[in-house]
């Protein structure tokens, strides 16, 4: 066989010895073979990539290839003679694919098939990450796909083309888009009115009415409300504040279903895992849910899908009891009606879809009552989403274009979304998305009554001697702990980090043992399809170009008949990027390396999904907690959650009947072939909901009807934790209205100047010079 051709000068190594490169070398190319029209592996720039990869990000996995790529190595010797590189290329495949089965002898750390699928993912990212991270040399990778890269529009035309769309051949990377020193995207930060991110290291003046921690998707939205109604608010944030012009469109770096870099204290204190008490853990896995820190949270980079829940959901177990009966309930089942309901919360509805600006069809979903229309029309249609209407409508189905808070035209001072791939996953490069820290943060600032501390990380809620919620303990950004008081704290951060807070507080709201219960997780599905005649073109416009069918969420929905309780929203949306379309399931036919591999990846253009979010009941076996022995990496030894759960036979037999549903409409859309996807791909799903309750009963719950824990007078859970189901509905919009209407009656408890009433105006946003 002929060496493997590597120029020392533009490959130097850093991480891997240059034996270790010349083994990871030969692997690399039996993986990702060169063609005819194609280089392979190498010379695309995989071991250079790997490399840097290796002292860098990814230094923590040095050790684990220094072990891998010995034992290998020894694998190779012992079956053939000579070290892997020097095999002959069917015996360094049986070698990969012994590997990949965890086959191999004498082989036991790392895990062998773990340490497949790490060189694997590394080939992945190696190939199809953006250049300036050391691979895809010359774009080579996205010229295999054909795919153009880094394009932040996309006309109508070509997004219903039916021929690929190629921008003419150009592939643009992020330097080619301007993402360079001196580039085009360059542009200068704005000044906020009233914000002063020195101001965190500053002495805390003396109490407040209202303290926030956290100021994301609720606390920077909520901020507005309680500023203008008078009261003086401090802001906690663990991140920083960033502008359009500090987003990147690079997949690999910024999207949460990568290495998600814009929620590195999320990441530091990331939870371990465990299916079932007893288990040790391991590191929490992922689908959706690598959460972002900073102003505005995690629905900067999110796909914007703002949708209502259906009335008979705020009543799911009574629902159950007046149709089937309780017995249908799975054993350990601990589902539970709502403390509110449909009619309570409409009118908050209408106040945030006015607020983020949701752009939507009033009458396309018959499920969901309204009584306004929504501000905005949906999003222009795409190819795929008509090909799946049409063939739902012929299955008797109801598809809808599925509400999102993406702007469709110009709204409240933010332009018109420009349609582009770059959209779910990264921050948005035009402002035509919102998020709080657009507009509710600088009317908030504005008011003067917001005193806004970035880059500080609270580490517990005090207490005074009557148990009444007193203030917190937090570090700045110097690591100076410090202490700030107020009449109220209001915990709003993601259900992980907001139950882990109280639990650290001293277990506040577990007076009657409910604090971490009732955890629930979205367990994602997919089936895939393959039409061999059509050409789909997702990578012309963005995730939130949705199709949503709640014919199998609806209250007339059977379930029982069919096996299960619970229900699922099934949708197809657009946006398809390199490493997206690379780690996609590949059918249980194809190989997932070599020849086959390569093959199916070209047919990505002609390849498309049905997403399920399904309804995820909680049991008595799944709860949060703090785990006895691992600790984040905070610097402060702070102890990490502890999830325990996984997905349960109802939930299983759910699904299959959800893969069933979908594989019929692809089939009827034309498809020649279907499979499906993994399930329970991901603990840490972006939905993930429960922990502490919200209910009229303290022995059932932890905070009330208000959102107040029942046990702490003066503090507050705005968060997902305080849910007591997880619909297959995305719970962001029922979020948002369950905290506007707690913030109006504590505007009225605290006397604010607007009792009764919360603010409802909009105001013109903060962006950069345009």
């Amino acid at each position: 066989m002929s060496p493997i051709q590597v120029d020392p000068g533009r490959d130097g190594l850093i991480s891997l010895s240059p034996y270790e490169a010349r083994i990871a070398a030969a692997i690399f190319e039996r993986m990702f073979p060169p063609g005819p029209d194609f280089p392979g592996a190498v010379d695309i720039g995989v071991i250079t990539y790997l490399d840097r990869a290796l002292a860098g990000h990814d230094r923590h996995l040095r050790d684990i290839y220094h072990l891998g790529l010995a034992a290998l190595d020894r694998a190779a010797r012992d079956r053939c003679g000579t070290g892997f590189a020097d095999c002959a290329p069917d015996e360094q495949d049986g070698l990969i694919a012994d590997l990949e089965a965890a086959r191999l002898p004498a082989f036991h750390a790392p895990e062998q098939h773990e340490f497949f699928c790490l060189l694997r993912a590394h080939l992945q990212e190696g190939l199809f990450a953006d250049p300036a991270h050391g691979g895809n040399r010359d774009k080579a990778g996205w010229r295999f796909l054909g795919h153009p890269g880094v394009w932040l529009e996309h006309s109508a035309a070509e997004q219903q083309a039916e021929q690929s769309v190629t921008k003419d051949g150009e592939i643009r990377s992020l330097a080619d888009a301007g993402y360079r020193l001196g580039g085009s995207a360059e542009e200068t930060p704005p000044e906020i009115p009233g914000y002063d991110p020195q101001r965190a290291a500053a002495e805390p003046p003396g109490p407040a009415d209202v303290i926030i921690v956290g100021m994301g998707a609720i606390g920077g939205f909520v901020s507005a409300l309680l500023a203008d109604a008078g009261l003086r608010v401090v802001g906690f944030e663990a991140g920083g504040w960033r502008h359009r012009s500090d987003y990147h469109p690079d997949e690999l770096g910024a999207a949460y279903y990568c290495r998600g870099d814009m929620g590195p204290k999320f990441l530091s204190e990331a939870p371990r895992w465990r299916r079932n008490d007893g288990e040790p853990t391991q590191p929490i896995t992922f689908s959706l849910g690598r959460m972002m820190n900073g102003v505005g949270g995690s629905i900067v980079h999110w796909g914007g899908a703002l949708r209502r829940m259906h009335p008979y959901q705020f009543a799911y177990r009574s629902h159950i009891a007046q149709r089937w009966g309780l017995d249908v309930l799975p054993e350990h089942s601990t589902v539970a009606d709502w403390p509110l309901d449909y009619t309570d919360l409409e009118p908050y509805y209408d106040l945030c879809e006015r607020i983020a600006g949701v752009a939507g069809d009033r009458y396309a979903n018959p499920f969901v009552p309204r009584g306004t229309d929504y501000p905005m029309p949906p999003l222009r249609p795409t190819r795929k989403g008509e090909l799946f209407t049409s063939a739902a409508r012929d299955l008797g189905l109801h598809p809808h274009p599925t509400p999102v808070c993406v702007n469709s035209v110009p709204y409240n001072g933010l332009p018109a979304t420009r349609y582009h791939p770059w959209s779910a996953g990264f921050g948005s490069f035009h402002d035509d998305r919102w998020n709080p820290g657009l507009t509710s943060v600088p009317q908030a600032l504005a008011s003067g009554n917001l005193d806004l501390r970035t880059h500080c990380r609270v580490l517990r809620i005090l207490t005074d001697r009557s148990g009444h919620a007193d203030g917190v303990e937090y570090v700045d950004p110097h690591g100076v702990i410090r202490t700030h008081h107020a009449r109220t704290v209001i915990v709003a951060g993601y259900t992980f980090e907001t139950v882990r807070l109280l639990l650290l507080s001293g277990g506040l709201g577990d007076a009657t043992g409910q604090l971490g219960k009732h955890f629930m997780v979205k367990q994602w599905g997919d089936v895939y399809a393959h039409f061999p005649d059509t050409v789909f073109n997702a990578h012309t416009g963005p995730a939130a170009q949705m199709v949503t069918l709640d014919d199998f969420n609806a209250a007339d929905f059977d379930c029982v008949a069919n096996g299960f309780v619970g229900g699922a929203s099934l949708n197809v949306e657009n946006q398809q990027l390199p490493l997206q379309i690379a780690r996609d399931p590949v059918p249980p036919d194809v190989a997932a390396w070599g020849r086959p591999y390569q093959e199916h990846l070209r047919r990505w253009q002609h390849v498309m999904a049905v997403r399920i979010q399904p309804d995820s009941l909680s049991y008595t076996t799944d709860h949060l907690d703090l785990d006895p022995r691992y600790r984040d990496r905070s610097g402060l030894g702070i102890p990490v959650l502890r999830v325990t759960t996984d997905m349960r036979p109802n939930e299983h037999r759910l699904q299959d009947h959800m893969q069933q549903q979908c594989t019929r409409i692809l089939e009827r859309m034309g498809a020649v072939r279907t499979w499906n996807g993994p399930r329970f791909r991901g603990v840490a799903s972006s939905h993930d909901l429960g922990g502490a309750r919200m209910g009229d009963d303290p022995r059932s719950s932890v905070v009330s009807r208000d959102l107040q824990v029942h046990d702490t007078p003066g503090l507050y859970v705005f968060s997902g934790a305080t849910f007591p189901t997880c619909t297959g509905i995305n719970p962001h919009l029922t979020l948002m209205a369950i905290t506007a209407r707690a913030t109006e009656q504590l505007i009225h408890t605290l006397g604010g100047a607007r009792r009764g009433g919360t603010s409802r105006r909009c105001v013109a946003p903060v962006t950069g010079p345009t």
